[in-house]
């Protein structure tokens, strides 16, 4: 299984249910390493896609956790309330082929599967109330690729790429 995070220096992911920052060339990264894939995410991540719709290019698998939500199931797209349904679903596919996107509790149940977490570092420290693990004192995950540091008008930020030791 695959993570995708943006975070801070704190490892800070969002404030009041939105992301800290938004950064074009990640999203255009992030589009193309799930093109095709089986993508999980939160409903809020909704408002970050393209159009503020379902990726067609991929299976979007949404969670809901039980509150309502406006998108429509359909042969691309399948919403699940609860964690337990959404790991039944989970197990008819590859795991390589999965990406978690854009939610704390998505990242916290999901985390021990992980196997590849593609983070984008922001070289700041946000006010916020939802963060991802702290890789840096992670054990169990070491950095395999990094990039350079790059900017977006006063954002400096970095791709790194974490694996879980074998």
């Amino acid at each position: 299984m695959n993570m995708i995070v943006i975070a801070d220096n704190n490892y800070a992911i969002s404030y009041k249910g939105k992301p800290l920052v938004s950064i074009p060339a990640e999203k255009k990264s992030r589009m193309e390493e799930i093109s095709g894939k089986v993508i999980v995410y939160s409903k809020n991540y909704i408002e970050e896609l393209p159009g503020k719709q379902p990726l067609v290019q991929c299976k979007n698998l949404i969670f809901t956790d039980k509150t309502k939500c406006d998108i429509k199931p359909s042969q691309n797209v399948s919403l699940f309330d609860d964690l337990a349904s959404l790991r039944k679903e989970l197990s008819n596919y590859d795991t390589k082929d999965i990406y978690i996107l854009d939610n704390e509790k998505l990242y916290k149940e999901f985390l021990d599967d992980t196997d590849v977490i593609h983070l984008t570092k922001v070289d700041y420290e946000y006010e916020a109330d939802a963060f991802f693990e702290n890789l840096d004192e992670n054990e169990d995950f070491q950095i395999t690729a990094d990039s350079d540091e790059l900017y977006c008008f006063n954002i400096i930020y970095s791709f790194l790429k974490y694996e879980r030791k074998k």
